[in-house]
């Protein structure tokens, strides 16, 4: 369920400390995130250490997309803003500049799809990607997402301007 031919999404362990240093302090990806300021090894450590994996309690779960066979680090999924009452989430993706444009994102978010609809009972999913994230918008609706929303000038940009949300949703069901 949570592996293909080419790929597995496995549980965050301990061990994946230095992988998600180099994931979350990728500068070029802040700009599709909230992310401001880099973080350290040390909290990522006790991030990997401490991570709880029920969707449903956490509110979040996190997966590194491995190539299955070989295990080389591909990236990262997460189910975000976990709901259990109303059987949604967002799905929030991050693939290693060298393993881009190689089919790794649609192929995971398929077995994102998959695993929240057959285990997590899930409903709906849901993406939110910058307006001006062409491979981002692609994907999902490429994928069957529809256009569900709008924020406009809701994401700042590092040259002063602000680009627009959108809200991409998907029923599972």
């Amino acid at each position: 369920m949570l592996h293909s031919n080419r790929l597995h999404l496995r549980a965050l362990e301990p061990s994946d400390a230095d992988f998600l240093y180099e994931v979350e302090n990728d500068h070029e990806a802040w700009r599709y995130s909230d992310t401001i300021a880099p973080l350290s090894r040390k909290v990522l450590r006790e991030y990997a250490l401490t991570y709880d994996a029920d969707p449903f309690s956490a509110g979040q779960l996190r997966l590194v997309i491995t190539e299955e066979g070989n295990n080389n680090l591909v990236g990262i999924v997460d189910l975000y803003d976990v709901s259990s009452r109303h059987l949604r989430a967002f799905i929030g993706i991050y693939i290693c500049s060298e393993f881009r444009r190689q089919g790794y994102a649609e192929e995971t978010v398929k077995l994102i799809e998959d695993y929240a609809h057959n285990t997590l009972h899930l409903h709906q999913l849901g993406a939110k990607v910058d307006a001006t994230h062409k491979k981002a918008v692609e994907l999902f609706t490429a994928l069957g997402y529809k256009l569900s929303g709008t924020f406009e000038e809701w994401l700042s940009t590092p040259d002063g301007k602000f680009n627009d949300l959108l809200i991409l949703t998907k029923k599972l069901s």
